[in-house]
């Protein structure tokens, strides 16, 4: 055998055993394996006898892919008003514009504050493409103005509405940024808001002018037009914004709202479920604090909102009569239901109590009253109709008591209906034993309203009754006399008659015939 064949056949006999062991190497695999053909499935893949690893080999599925988990909440945690609200929020308010907004000062112009000029452009345009009706279902409705000044940077940002009523409004020039983006006018009212004095007002902007408010359309830019009525205004809050007083050097910090449009309002918002009820929702209320005394002037760090909260209160029973406020007032509240734990659940309710008042003195009003109307408050000390220990609840209202002079000690027997504020803690007249030189602190409800309604003393006789008593005494008498008269005029006429009959026959025999 040459040579040549002997490379041949050594050729032929490594061809075959490399045939050989592919054949063995298919059939170690499974009798189906494909020799030599790319498999065109992922290596990862499921199949019918579980997941099939890189090398082909079959591995048993996991439990995660046997029982996969459902990451969606079967109940989403959100709820209409605020899905709506997060709807209409402007985006990405962590950015670095809104963080430069000054507060406590004007509006920026583009050459201060750049970045606060850029943000006033950003909250403009996202409120114009908003709709009014839309803003006004979800704006957030239980803050107030003095809120905005204490917490300015709380509150950025943030939907807000006000009912009020308009003061005046203006048109104001818009930056050519907003021009080039079709604005092309850009207007500002001052409101008050319901139950709020004129000292704290809101500024809100504002792109879409009512039918009602088109005659500032001919005032000279920036030139104030005053204005009437109520309207609801919801916007943006972009800053609380300082700006010059009616008075002298004095500075006023509103908070500066920016919206779509105002919404006019036939009148006042009704309370509910009644006219004279009061919004207890209000965030302001829950800084009421009972057992401590009540501070009404010069508030403090610890006691601002409850000043502010007494006055709101004192200027919405200001807004009725003492009668619509008994019209309206539960009756069947006693002194324990104000004093024990269910006192709570009455806060802020609209009651009425009938007693004896038995003390009446003139107080002070502050600037913030002032100058809503509110000149004087009285306070006064009722005990209650079957108040069998004589516990006193504390009466404020802003309404003299016709006739009775507000001289401390008093008598009389008067209704009076008020919003029940909180259970006060108040120096008494009673002598402390331990030390005669102090008295001791009691506790009692205080209730705020328009004024007493003096009422009969159900203890007196009152002059209208002796009166009636005396008219009829002397009508009777003159009944009496007059009858006497004529009782004495009838029996001396027959007593004349008889006496003419027996001075004819007296003197003439009996036995003559008759004449």
């Amino acid at each position: 055998m040459s040579v040549g064949t002997v490379g041949t056949v050594s050729l032929k006999l490594k061809a075959a055993a490399l045939f050989a062991l592919a054949v063995l190497s298919g059939f170690a695999h499974g009798p189906f394996s494909t020799v030599g053909t790319a498999s065109a499935q992922p290596t990862n893949s499921s199949n019918a006898g579980g997941q099939t690893k890189g090398n082909g080999e079959n591995e048993k599925p996991s439990e995660a892919d046997l029982n996969p988990l459902d990451r969606r909440d079967p109940v989403p945690a959100d709820s209409p008003r605020r899905k709506g609200y997060d709807q209409l929020r402007i985006p990405d308010t962590d950015r670095t514009i809104f963080a430069e907004i000054a507060d406590f000062k004007p509006v920026a112009a583009q050459d201060k504050n750049p970045r606060e000029y850029d943000a006033w452009i950003e909250y403009v345009l996202h409120a114009r493409k908003q709709n009014t009706h839309d803003l006004n279902e979800h704006g957030i409705r239980d803050l107030v103005p003095l809120e905005f000044a204490k917490f300015p940077r709380a509150y950025r940002t943030e939907l807000i509405r006000f009912d009020g009523k308009l003061s005046c409004v203006r048109r104001l020039v818009p930056p050519p940024q907003l021009r080039s983006s079709g604005v092309s006018a850009l207007y500002e009212a001052r409101l008050v808001p319901l139950d709020e004095s004129p000292a704290t007002p809101v500024s809100f902007v504002f792109t879409d002018l009512p039918e009602s408010l088109t005659a500032v359309s001919g005032k000279a830019p920036e030139e104030w037009l005053d204005a009437d009525g109520w309207v609801t205004a919801t916007g943006y809050f972009f800053k609380t914004m300082s700006v010059a007083g009616e008075q002298g050097s004095a500075v006023v910090n509103l908070p500066l709202l920016i919206g779509k449009g105002l919404t006019p309002l036939p009148g006042p918002p009704p309370g509910s479920p009644t006219p004279t009820a009061l919004d207890k929702s209000l965030r302001l209320y829950k800084f009421i604090q009972d057992d401590v005394k009540m501070t009404r002037a010069r508030p403090t760090a610890a006691t601002w909102a409850e000043v502010a909260a007494y006055n709101r209160v004192v200027l919405h029973a200001a807004r009725f009569s003492a009668e619509e406020l008994e019209r309206d007032a539960v009756t069947d509240v006693r002194f324990a239901d104000l004093f024990e734990e269910p006192r709570i659940g009455h806060r802020l309710s609209l009651v009425k109590f009938e007693g004896r008042l038995i003390s009446l003195r003139r107080m002070d009003s502050n600037d913030w009253l002032g100058a809503a109307g509110v000149t004087q408050l009285f306070e006064g000390w009722l005990i209650p109709d079957h108040e069998q220990r004589g516990n006193p609840v504390c009466v404020v209202f802003s309404e003299p008591l016709e006739g009775v002079d507000p001289a401390r000690r008093v008598n009389k027997w008067v209704t009076f209906a008020g919003y029940s504020f909180k259970r006060m803690r108040y120096e008494s007249a009673e002598e402390d034993a331990k030390n005669p030189s102090k008295h001791i602190d009691k506790l009692a409800p205080l209730l705020i309203g328009k004024k007493p309604i003096g009422r009969q003393d159900p203890e007196q006789a009152t002059p209208v009754t002796w009166n009636a008593f005396g008219e009829g005494a002397i009508i009777g008498t003159a009944v009496l006399i007059l009858c006497a008269g004529v009782f004495a005029l009838w029996y001396r006429h027959g007593d004349r008659q008889a006496r003419a009959e027996m001075d004819a026959v007296r003197g003439r025999n009996p036995f003559d015939p008759p004449v």
